[in-house]
């Protein structure tokens, strides 16, 4: 549980710093570069895996790893977009608290929760809701939902990365396949998109390697490794620390104001991720308090 707080922390500092980063750059291409820079990173501590990696099978371990490159291909996009829609920092940091009510609804939807998790999955898109509301100007934009597509796409990137741990692939070995496949991925879609011809090494490919290295694979491999003994429910809990972190420094760093609809959509979002056993504790209190009260 330690190594996801620890996660959570250096996640904390991925969105504020990938908004100077990112800018009004293309973000296919900052994320290409970026997976890159974590890939060549990776390469190293791949010595000595070799003998895991041919045991692998295109059925059980490849199909997990390439299917977590798809889900990561389309998380790095959505997560960078996310930043030049036109929404405060604040509001894209903290629509990521709902990433716990995603897994709520898979555990759901799977027969393994109750009542409880749907409802609180309907509290955080409430809550979603209010925070991508139109703007004081009644401006609404289709780019607002891509936060909300990073929080889906987060908890299914929890979801596969515990089961690529439960399947007894290495760390190292999961994070550099998602990474080299998510690269794959999204190289795809910039031939695609015809932009090939805007991949050249970028004026600052320094700061995106130590960005890639402190902030990418650091916690990626702090969140396999605590993953190994964590449900992925209350992993994508703890996780929820990151965008909290996010928040307060986006407000520091970009001296953002936080409306009335932001604390309304917060609140929502906050009744969503009240754990099950508080809720417990305050029904029992109730009942007690209301056979005292009606004697």
């Amino acid at each position: 549980m330690l190594l996801l707080v620890l996660s959570s922390f250096l996640f904390g500092l991925s969105g504020p710093l990938a908004a100077y980063l990112v800018n009004d750059e293309d973000t296919l291409i900052f994320s290409f570069h970026f997976l890159l820079m974590l890939t060549l990173i990776q390469m190293p501590f791949l010595r000595g895996k070799w003998d895991e990696i041919k045991r692998f099978t295109l059925r059980k371990e490849y199909f997990l790893l390439i299917i977590s490159g798809v889900i990561g291909t389309f998380l790095y996009w959505c997560e960078f977009s996310s930043l030049q829609v036109g929404l405060p920092i604040t509001h894209v940091t903290f629509l990521l608290l709902t990433v716990p009510a995603w897994t709520l609804l898979y555990e759901y939807l799977r027969g393994r929760g109750s009542q409880l998790n749907l409802n609180k999955w309907v509290l955080a898109l409430i809550g979603s809701s209010i925070l991508i509301a139109p703007n004081a100007k009644g401006q609404f934009s289709i780019g607002y939902l891509l936060p909300i597509f990073t929080s889906l796409l987060t908890a299914a990137w929890i979801i596969y990365s515990k089961k690529g741990q439960e399947a007894g692939i290495s760390p190292i070995v999961y994070s550099f396949f998602n990474d080299l496949f998510s690269m794959i991925g999204v190289l795809g879609f910039i031939f695609i998109n015809g932009r090939s011809h805007a991949l050249s090494v970028p004026d600052n490919i320094g700061n995106i390697f130590l960005y890639a290295g402190i902030i990418g694979v650091l916690p990626n491999l702090l969140l396999f490794y605590g993953l190994r003994a964590t449900g992925v429910v209350a992993a994508s809990t703890i996780i929820m620390l990151e965008p909290v972190m996010s928040g307060f420094l986006s407000v520091m760093i970009h001296d953002e104001r936080m409306g009335l609809h932001f604390f309304i959509g917060a609140v929502f979002i906050f009744m969503s991720n009240i754990p099950e056993q508080l809720m417990v504790y305050v029904r029992k209190v109730r009942v007690i308090y209301a056979s005292i009260t009606s004697r």
